[in-house]
């Protein structure tokens, strides 16, 4: 199965030259909504660094601009005041302003001086705050005055080879923010690049210290790596780093656990698989991640030696539940992400009933399931033979939801308030005769009719009190 790429991902691609990059900058600095900003700021030392620069190198852009000057954050403010510029207050006593022109969200930040960028230091000079920055890749600016490309560590040099690299000192790059180790992976494997060795040996002496940073912040990083062209290969250096117990713990027990006769790979290795062969969807990479964590805890071996892992979509449930709650995603992340999970062992060759109990079961997941089922399809099963029962489901799902417009298809034809009416009472009881009944139609919607799920109910009245 192809491995799916983010759009506009430059994974793999060549990097462009820097009197390229330089051009592409130069259209990017004739947008309206830069010039307008330059106007306000006057005649003041300006550049775009970070994202926008890096992404010149290839044929993308990010829709954000990063900025810096050596204008105080409170110079900022005022003079984009002056000219009726938008500033959100948030991030001004870090040394940046967020100005908003025409839905653009654009980041000026004050030039910092590496020596302790957490008070917030100001340099001089923007060589001073590019020698602050995380990796080379990262450490370039463009001069909007000028049209100069500042590139004083090599940056442009490792894009082209494929290489992350610590500016200057990689050690001191990673304490001053921890969450670089992730940010490192992230540019790194997961981008394809290769990761300088100085570099990797610092990340894996600090390692530890991303039990510092915040659930939230590691959450986002996180989804940057899946979300990345190379997400398989990044979670597996965070395995290798020994990363896991400050990221996704549940993964430890899947790394080297055997699993059966119908897999090729233990379960981290199939796990990471599978993450490969997902769509560029969030919610289906993070269902990737859990949906076989409840392997190693529910492995069964029988009279033959096989093993078996019953239920194991349970235990994954719970534990995706239970890192999702940690890491603090909404409510509907986490339903959705265990919708996945908790029904990704439900077969494709289900027949018309199977199919209707999918619909309901999964709702407005339906289609995302069906996209994980193709990823998660087992390696030791023909492609010839899951592509035609996948051709079958389709052209069955396809039936079935067109036959939801009719009558007998959604709600029961009778409510608990007939079922009352009968004489049953409020309780346990009836909710499992409304179950029955939902089961009844599933199987055969003919018998969603009024009157006959009357006839049932007496009888099971009828039944009930001679009891």
């Amino acid at each position: 199965m192809e491995r799916y790429l983010p759009p506009g991902s430059h994974s793999c691609k060549p990097a462009r030259s820097p009197l390229e990059a330089a051009a592409a900058l130069r259209r990017v600095a004739q947008q309206s909504v830069l010039q307008n900003l330059t106007a306000a700021l006057g005649a003041s030392e300006l550049y775009l660094v970070g994202g926008t620069v890096r992404d010149a190198f290839y044929d993308t852009s990010d829709t954000d601009l990063d900025l810096a000057t050596n204008l105080s954050a409170a110079e900022v403010q005022r003079r984009c005041a002056e000219r009726g510029l938008r500033v959100v207050d948030t991030g001004i006593q870090h040394g940046t302003v967020l100005v908003v022109i025409n839905e653009s969200h654009i980041e000026v930040t004050t030039f910092r001086h590496p020596s302790d960028r957490s008070t917030q230091v100001t340099a001089h000079d923007i060589e001073t705050d590019l020698s602050g920055r995380d990796f080379t890749i990262n450490a370039m600016a463009y001069n909007l005055a000028t049209g100069a490309l500042i590139d004083p560590w090599g940056g442009a040099e490792d894009l082209a080879a494929g290489v992350i690299r610590g500016v200057k000192d990689p050690t001191a790059r990673l304490e001053e923010d921890p969450l670089r180790v992730l940010r490192m992976i992230r540019f790194g494997d997961a981008q394809g690049r290769t990761i300088e060795p100085t570099t990797l040996a610092a990340a894996r002496g600090l390692v530890s210290r991303l039990e510092q940073i915040s659930v939230e912040r590691i959450r986002t990083e996180l989804e940057r790596i899946i979300m990345s062209p190379h997400p398989d290969a990044g979670i597996r250096r965070i395995q290798t780093l020994g990363a896991l117990p400050y990221t996704l713990p549940e993964l430890i027990p899947a790394v080297g656990f055997e699993q059966n006769r119908f897999h090729i790979h233990d379960v981290f290795e199939h796990t990471l698989s599978v993450l490969s062969r997902t769509p560029f969807d969030r919610i289906l990479r993070w269902a990737a991640l859990f949906h076989d964590t409840g392997k190693p805890h529910t492995l069964s071996i029988d009279d033959k030696g096989e093993r078996h892992f019953y239920s194991h979509e349970v235990v994954s449930d719970s534990l995706c539940k239970e890192r999702m709650l940690h890491l603090r995603f909404s409510h509907d992340d986490i339903e959705r992400v265990r919708a996945i999970v908790r029904h990704h062992m439900r077969p494709l060759d289900c027949g018309p009933a199977g199919v209707r109990r999918l619909i309901r079961d999964l709702g407005s997941n339906l289609s995302q399931w069906r996209l994980f089922k193709e990823a998660d399809s087992s390696p030791t099963i023909p492609n010839s033979e899951f592509r035609a029962t996948a051709t079958a489901f389709d052209a069955l799902l396809e039936t079935e939801q067109k036959k939801m417009i009719g009558p007998r298809y959604g709600r029961l034809a009778i409510s608990g308030d007939e079922l009352i009416r009968l004489g049953f009472k409020p309780g346990p009881a009836m909710g499992k005769l409304l179950k029955e009944f939902e089961e009844l139609v599933i199987e055969d919607p003919s018998q969603n009719e009024r009157e006959t799920l009357i006839e049932l109910a007496k009888a099971a009245l009828s039944k009930h009190k001679k009891s």
